[in-house]
């Protein structure tokens, strides 16, 4: 069972202690930590949730008026729609054939599904609510990001059935975070809409279920473009250091510390904040030349600029079952600015 993370900077301090590193790494490990809010969920109805109540899943209070968020068309949607209506063809096929690992039942549904995604990508689209977050209540728990509004509401949606790919620019079309200050009075639940409830199995809508919050320490990761704890060709830093990242495990599984507000996060593959800075300023990081053009070597000496926002696990209470987790981030000026539409949401899957 993976530990708890540190609720404070001293027990962070004890934590590491019992490691090899040097106390003076140990020392620039708790200085550069961040506090954050651990969030949790418990399994309860929507009845029993507030208008503008933090929470994952279910449905979004919007103002009156605001309609639920969709994407327009994807730009290369007809080669989106290409690519799904092969798989479909694919299920089907291989669901006929003698010890296939699906029945001729599933096959047909997962087909289905397939051709619903492909029709979906050349028109706009409704995007899945991931859920929303009371500031003006999560600020008044010690931990709270200083930098973060003390007011309004974030609200994350996301394309959660097409996954758009973090590094393609056009990928920015899949996602919507916004932050709203409009008061309870003036807020309504909204209704799903059907073309999300007709691929409900599919990730698209999730349970709701209330947050509540509880004070982190998060230590940094060596893959973050902030890290100066020490060099990282030192081996045996390194593995002393990774040893002891890797007791607090990932927010990918079952029951763990999964999601966050603030802090650092814990993820599943390397470079978020690179690919974040390059596809950001309109660079297609998804092919390995793209990297080292002297625009994105001049750029990428800015992606330590971009931070979490928020990190949403695995949880089964609100069905959200993975695999994977997702990672919502921006830049620092962006955020002092509260220009929360320029965020970005990362899929990342081990």
């Amino acid at each position: 069972m993976n530990r708890r993370l540190p609720r404070t900077r001293e027990e962070l301090r004890a934590s590491l202690q019992e490691t090899e590193l040097p106390e003076d790494v140990v020392s620039q490990l708790v200085a550069q930590a961040r506090q954050a809010l651990l969030l949790t969920t418990t399994d309860a109805g929507i009845s029993e949730i507030a208008l503008g109540e933090s929470r994952l899943g279910g449905a979004p209070d919007l103002p009156v008026g605001m309609a639920w968020p969709e994407r327009p068309a994807y730009p290369d949607g007809a080669l989106r729609a290409a690519q799904h209506r092969q798989h479909a063809a694919y299920l089907l096929e291989a669901s006929q054939k003698p010890g296939s690992w699906m029945t001729q039942e599933q096959g047909a549904e997962f087909s289905r599904n397939e051709q619903l995604r492909a029709d979906a990508m050349e028109r706009p689209f409704p995007l899945a609510f991931f859920g929303q977050f009371d500031l003006a209540a999560l600020s008044k728990i010690e931990g709270f990001d200083a930098m973060l509004p003390a007011e309004g509401r974030l609200l994350v949606f996301y394309d959660s059935w097409e996954l758009p790919e973090e590094f393609c620019p056009e990928a920015a079309l899949g996602w919507r975070v916004i932050w709203d200050r409009s008061s309870a009075g003036s807020l309504r639940r909204a209704s799903i809409p059907e073309a999300l409830l007709t691929v409900a199995g599919w990730t698209t809508v999730f349970k709701p279920v209330p947050i509540s919050a509880t004070p982190i320490v998060t230590p940094i990761s060596p893959d973050d473009r902030n890290w100066h704890a020490f060099d990282l060709t030192d081996d045996e830093l390194y593995d002393a250091y990774d040893d002891w990242l890797a007791q607090f495990g990932k927010p990918d599984k079952k029951g763990g510390e999964n999601h966050q507000l603030g802090g650092y996060p814990r993820t599943l593959q390397n470079g978020l904040q690179s690919r974040a800075q390059l596809a950001a300023n309109g660079i297609n990081c998804g092919r390995s030349d793209a990297w080292d053009t002297p625009e994105a070597q001049a750029l990428l000496q800015g992606a330590g600029e971009w931070r979490l926002l928020l990190q949403i696990g695995v949880d089964q209470s609100a069905g959200m079952e993975g695999p994977g987790a997702f990672y919502v981030i921006i830049r620092d000026e962006d955020l002092a600015g509260r220009r929360f539409e320029r965020a970005r949401v990362t899929y990342q899957c081990d």
